[in-house]
C-alpha cells in the first residue's frame, strides 16, 4: 500500500501529463469520429500492455523496485489514459462572436418577423373557419402536444387508442397541430392523421434502439464538449420515420391552409422560435435539404447541454420547453385573432365551434417520493418538476383565453386535456427504457380508446 508520501509525490508527478489535455484537444477537434475512435483504440492498447507489464514475473522479481519503477511509469499511464478518455472529447468549432447592438438588432427584426407571421397563420385559420361554417355543426379542432422526453410515448399510444373513437369525440383531421419537444417529433405524425402514420410514431416511441442516446465517453463533462450525449439512434429513427415520401405529403396540405407548428429556442436570441413546418417541409424539398426538417425536430427536443443543440442558419436552437411547452398562440393579442376577426367580418353569425385538444405528456403532479440528497437526484426531479408546473400554468392561461373567447365574442369553445394519471408509477428506473416506453404506450393506447380519459378543462 502506498503511504501518504508516495501518494502525494505521485499527485504532482501526474500533474505534468495531465497538461497535454487542452493541446490534444485542439489537435483532434477537426478529426472525423472514426478517426477519433481509431486513437482511442490504439491508447486503450498501449495503456493495457503498459500495465500487463507492470504484472510481469521481473517485477515480481524485483519486489524492492516496485514503488520507483511505479513512479517512473505513472506519467506515461496517466498520459495515455488522459489521451484515450479525451480521444471522443474534442469540442465544437468556435463560433465567431459578434457585436451585442448587431445581436439586438437581428432579435427586433426576428420579433417582427414573427408578428407577421403570426398575422399570415390567423389569416390562414380564419379562412379555414369561413370555408367550415358552410357545413353544419362544423368544428375547429386544435391538437395541442406537450414535451416530456421518453414520455412521449403516452401521447403516440393516445393518437392510436384515439383512432378507435367513433361519434363526437372520434379523432378528427386537425386543422392545426402543435407540439414541442417529444411533442414536436409527434405533431406531423399526428397532422398527417392517418393509421399508418400514428403507428409510425408509435413503434418509434415502442421500439427505443440502444444507441437513441449515447455518451461522449468518460469526461463527457468537459466544458468544451457540445454536450453530454449524442442522439444516432434518435437520428436515424427519424430519418427513416419521417423521409421524404412523408415531407412531401405535410408541403402537399399548403393550399388547404392547415397549420402544423413546433417550438425551439433561439440559445443567441434568448426567446422561443415557433417553426412553420408546412412552409419548411415545401422549402427544404425545394433546396434538397429534407433534414432541415430534421434538424429542427431535433432542437425542438434537444434538451441543453443533455442533448447536442442544433445550427440552423447563424443561430442555435435548444429544446423549446425551455420557452414554452406548449404552443397555443399565447402571444397573439386576442383582439387580432381568429374570433375578434370573424366578429368584425361577420357580426354576430355563428362560427365554427373550436376544440382544443391537449394532450400532457406528463403528470399534474408526481408521485410522492423520498429523494435522496445527492446533486442528480434533486436537480433531475427539481428540473422535471419546473417544467412541469410552468406546463400547468400555461394551460391555465389557455383555459383563461377559452373562457374570456366564449364570454367576449360569444364564441362556442371547448377545452380538452388528457394527461399520464397522477397514480402511475414507471415500472423502471431510468429514460428511454423499454420497458416503461412500451408501458406508457399501452397506457396512452387505453386511455385513448376511451372518450372518458379526456378531462374537461385543466384539473385544480
Amino acid at each position: 500500500m502506498l503511504g501518504p508520501g508516495e501518494i502525494f509525490t505521485l499527485f504532482f508527478v501526474t500533474l505534468g501529463p495531465l497538461k497535454v489535455l487542452g493541446p490534444f484537444a485542439a489537435q483532434t477537434r477537426e478529426l472525423a469520429p472514426s478517426t477519433l475512435r481509431g486513437i482511442a483504440l490504439r491508447v486503450f492498447v498501449l495503456s493495457l500492455v503498459a500495465l500487463l507489464a507492470r504484472r510481469s514475473p521481473e517485477s515480481r522479481m524485483n519486489h524492492h523496485l516496485r514503488t520507483p519503477r511505479l513512479r517512473n511509469r505513472l506519467p506515461a499511464l496517466a498520459a495515455l489514459l488522459a489521451a484515450s478518455l479525451c480521444a471522443g472529447c474534442a469540442g465544437a468549432p468556435e463560433r465567431q462572436a459578434r457585436k451585442q447592438e448587431d445581436l439586438f438588432a437581428e432579435r427586433r427584426a426576428q420579433d417582427a418577423a414573427r408578428g407577421e407571421g403570426a398575422k399570415r397563420l390567423v389569416a390562414q385559420m380564419l379562412a379555414r373557419a369561413e370555408a367550415k361554417a358552410r357545413t353544419p355543426r362544423a368544428t375547429i379542432d386544435l391538437l395541442i402536444i406537450s414535451g416530456g422526453g421518453d414520455w412521449g410515448a403516452f401521447g403516440a399510444g393516445v393518437l392510436k387508442g384515439w383512432g378507435r373513437v367513433a361519434g363526437e369525440m372520434a379523432r378528427p383531421q386537425f386543422d392545426a397541430v402543435t407540439g414541442v419537444s417529444t411533442g414536436a417529433l409527434i405533431a406531423p405524425f399526428a397532422f398527417l392523421g392517418d393509421d399508418a402514420s400514428i403507428e409510425r410514431i408509435v413503434q418509434l416511441y415502442r421500439n427505443p434502439t440502444l444507441d437513441i442516446a449515447t455518451s461522449r465517453g468518460l469526461l463527457f463533462f468537459l466544458p468544451n464538449n457540445p454536450s453530454f450525449y449524442l442522439l444516432p439512434g434518435l437520428e436515424r429513427e427519424l430519418r427513416t420515420a419521417l423521409d421524404r415520401g412523408m415531407l412531401e405529403r405535410i408541403a402537399a396540405q399548403e393550399a388547404s391552409g392547415r397549420l402544423l407548428l413546433v417550438n425551439t429556442t433561439n440559445i443567441d436570441l434568448g426567446d422561443l422560435h415557433p417553426w412553420d413546418l408546412v412552409a419548411e417541409a415545401k422549402a427544404s424539398l425545394a433546396a434538397g435539404d429534407p433534414q432541415r426538417v430534421h434538424r429542427i425536430l431535433l432542437a425542438s427536443a434537444g434538451i441543453p447541454a443533455i442533448f447536442p443543440a442544433q445550427q440552423i442558419g447563424p443561430h442555435l436552437f435548444v429544446d423549446g420547453a425551455i420557452t414554452g411547452n406548449i404552443l397555443y398562440g399565447a402571444r397573439v393579442d386576442q383582439e387580432q385573432g381568429v374570433a375578434a376577426q370573424w366578429r368584425a367580418k361577420y357580426g354576430r353569425a355563428p362560427a365554427p365551434r373550436v376544440r382544443y385538444w391537449v394532450i400532457f405528456n406528463n403528470q399534474f403532479r408526481f408521485p410522492p417520493q423520498v429523494t435522496q440528497a445527492r446533486w442528480p437526484e434533486i436537480m433531475s426531479r427539481a428540473t422535471i418538476m419546473a417544467t412541469q408546473n410552468a406546463t400547468v400554468s400555461a394551460m391555465r392561461h389557455l383555459e383563461a383565453n377559452a373562457e374570456l373567447t366564449r364570454l367576449k365574442y360569444g364564441m362556442d369553445v371547448e377545452l380538452r386535456v388528457m394527461a399520464v394519471p397522477e397514480s402511475w408509477v414507471p415500472p423502471a428506473a431510468g429514460t428511454f427504457q423499454k420497458e416503461v416506453m412500451n408501458a406508457l404506450a399501452d397506457l396512452g393506447e387505453k386511455m385513448g380508446a376511451d372518450p372518458a380519459s379526456w378531462s374537461n378543462g385543466v384539473p385544480d
